[in-house]
């Protein structure tokens, strides 16, 4: 889930498009979850929302190689520090939300149950663990993909201590292959291990190569954008297709595939003709994190008035219920990243950074923890 404000020249162009499809993977997610509110949603297969996450992670790899390769490398103190600002208060904040809330209203804990002290200590620290459910899931929900996201930093960081770019990416792309190997050979039960052999892994090594690619074109003609955009409806196509066509190939390939196209398509649209032609889409994009974490909190109240006002009804009501809730998401989720994420981040940078950055001038040595 990490932004995409890239510093530097061209970075407008790059924002851009990553935002789009920042807002897109989101909204897949919260269409997915919104899918029982009503009769509509178990009547319409709708599972595809999930490939959100693949593209969130695709992006991620993407990203955290071309800002962190270049302003942290031989420094992963720092940069794991960056991250933590960028990805930990919100989502700490909204945990202990719940930590406080769910026994004051055990309805809003779900069927995982009212959590305890453990289950929220462990989510705060992204150590996944199996919830009253039975699912590899922290106190809030969708936190189960900052558990991969913040592994994933951990090694990157190791990777830094690499200096040469090149051979950081191999041994990055060698150990999360391995780590997969391990999983598909030793088949672990737990929630460490299942976690941190997944094959979801693999969709941010394929970020990292895609970067790579990425640099090393600097022009892309007319024909090959034409091309690029055939190829990114064609990949949206194959993952909203793929239950119908191809159920039993492994998610992993059905909707990491057609993730790492829509990805390389936009990428490849960038370089041909980036712009900032749709403000919403850059909004709901750069609050994509904040509609990421706030959805189920909307979808959860959605749900008690649906149960109350639109149990029987008709299919337009159904589909104003469904539209509305999602409308409702992304007003919370704009909120939400301009009120309180946009504003927290930035004191947290101010603060933090700037005494690491203060400490380098004084004639300290880079951060080698």
């Amino acid at each position: 889930m990490s932004s995409t404000s890239l510093p530097g020249a061209g970075s407008r162009a790059l924002l851009t498009n990553l935002q789009y499809i920042r807002a897109l993977a989101a909204y897949l997610v919260v269409l997915y979850h919104a899918r029982l509110l009503t009769p509509l949603g178990q009547t319409l297969s709708l599972d595809f929302g999930r490939a959100g996450v693949d593209i969130f992670f695709v992006i991620s790899g993407f990203i955290i190689q071309h800002v962190a390769a270049r302003d942290d490398a031989g420094r992963p103190g720092a940069f794991l520090v960056k991250r933590l600002i960028r990805i930990a208060p919100l989502y700490w904040m909204l945990t202990l939300l719940i930590g406080l809330a769910g026994p004051i209203a055990p309805a809003l804990a779900g069927k995982a149950g009212v959590p305890d002290a453990g289950m929220i200590v462990r989510s705060l620290l992204f150590i996944p663990y199996v919830d009253g459910a039975g699912e590899i899931h922290p106190v809030l929900f969708t936190g189960w993909t900052l558990n991969y996201e913040m592994f994933f930093y951990a090694l990157f960081a190791l990777g830094l201590l690499v200096m040469d770019e090149l051979r950081r990416l191999i041994a990055l792309s060698v150990t999360l292959v391995a780590l997969v190997v391990i999983g598909a050979v030793s088949d672990p039960d737990g929630a460490v291990g299942v976690t941190y052999t997944s094959p979801l892994l693999l969709e941010f090594g394929a970020g990292l190569w895609l970067n790579m690619v990425w640099q090393r074109i600097r022009h892309v003609h007319a024909a090959t954008r034409t091309a690029a955009g055939a190829a990114m409806v064609a990949a949206f196509a194959a993952l909203v297709l793929g239950d119908i066509f191809w159920p039993d190939v492994p998610n992993v390939l059905k909707w990491g595939i057609p993730a790492v196209v829509i990805v390389a398509a936009a990428l490849l649209c960038e370089r041909a003709d980036g712009g900032d032609r749709h403000r919403l889409m850059l909004l709901l994009g750069e609050a994509s994190y904040a509609i990421y974490l706030i959805h189920p909190f909307v979808i959860k109240a959605a749900s008690v008035v649906g149960a109350r006002f639109f149990r029987d009804a008709a299919l337009p009501l159904q589909v104003l219920l469904l539209s509305g809730t999602l409308v409702v998401v992304g007003i919370a989720g704009v909120a939400l990243h301009l009120l309180v994420e946009r504003p927290m981040v930035a004191a947290l940078r101010r603060q933090l950074l700037r005494r690491s950055s203060s400490r380098l001038a004084h004639g300290s040595s880079p951060p080698r923890n």
